[in-house]
């Protein structure tokens, strides 16, 4: 039942971020070799010498274009985070919660379900970003020259150099990828729990729901600081961190790395079991769709 939620959602999802990461990437293009890639090279100094207007007309389109361009990458961001709240409000504390609450589902699956097919969005939305990004890279370098600076045996010969240097680089990186998934999670149902409790109320709840947010957000900058200031004192985390020798070149700051990244997951799993299992709860006894 929960990947036919996620089909559900993915359907309802993509209709409308399908266009959006196609138009990204087509005015990508365009700027690639006209834009604002193509601000820091010659390509058409050749073409245009000889036409009078020629230098006009390009600066005009590129201008145009790099418009267009950061028009369409914040599109992109604020319509990516408008469809995620869209989703579960709507899907859940509208009209259409009378439909979802009738399957013969507990409403923690489909919280997981929304979740999982937002984080996914979200992940395809910074990837469709980052292509952007790269593009205009090539555009600006020029397509021959990047691919060689790509392909090019001393860059990878300094990057197998950096790996050795960094026998637990996989760990890293599979730290790494933990935090974005839980990071991702927590963020989400940060946005989930705040809907949920701005619900309670009987009038403004769309108000509610973002003082709901920002108080949650101020309480959790408190605990963070409040956190950090105790852990200074506490004698058993003062021995550990006198344990790890910054001073001792890339092991030290590996130590650091690995020390930062797990404390950083520990502290969006404890977010996101918070958010979630307080959403669902509400769901579950206090919700009202009148």
């Amino acid at each position: 039942m929960f990947f036919k939620l996620c089909k559900y959602e993915f359907k309802s999802i993509l209709r409308t971020l399908v266009p959006i990461y196609l138009a990204v990437i087509a005015v990508s293009f365009i700027n690639m070799f006209m834009g604002v890639g193509s601000l820091s090279n010659g390509y058409y100094n050749n073409l245009i010498q000889n036409i009078s207007f020629g230098k006009d007309i390009l600066g005009l389109f590129q201008t145009v274009s790099m418009f267009a361009y950061f028009g369409v990458m914040v599109a992109l961001s604020v319509l990516t985070l408008i469809v995620i709240i869209q989703r579960f409000y709507k899907g859940l504390l509208c009209d259409e919660g009378y439909l979802m609450f009738t399957l013969p589902v507990k409403p923690w699956l489909l919280i997981a379900a929304k979740g999982t097919t937002a984080l996914v969005m979200t992940v395809a939305s910074g990837i469709t970003a980052g292509i952007s990004i790269l593009m205009l890279l090539i555009g600006a370098l020029g397509p021959v020259d990047f691919f060689a600076a790509v392909a090019s045996p001393e860059l990878w010969l300094k990057i197998g150099q950096l790996f050795q240097a960094v026998p637990s680089w996989p760990l890293l990186m599979l730290e790494v990828l933990v935090l974005i998934i839980f990071s991702g999670f927590s963020k989400l149902f940060h946005l989930y729990f705040s809907m949920s409790l701005g619900h309670l109320a009987n009038r403004h709840r769309i108000l509610m729901s973002v003082v709901a947010y920002i108080g949650i957000s101020m309480v959790l900058s408190f605990i963070s600081g409040f956190f950090m200031i105790m852990a200074n004192s506490i004698p058993f985390f003062q021995t550990f961190f006198n344990s790890i020798n910054f001073d001792s070149g890339i092991s030290g700051f590996t130590a650091a790395m690995h020390l930062v990244l797990i404390a950083s997951i520990v502290a969006c799993v404890i977010q996101s079991a918070i958010f979630f299992f307080g959403s669902e709860r509400i769901l579950s006894k206090y919700l009202n769709l009148e």
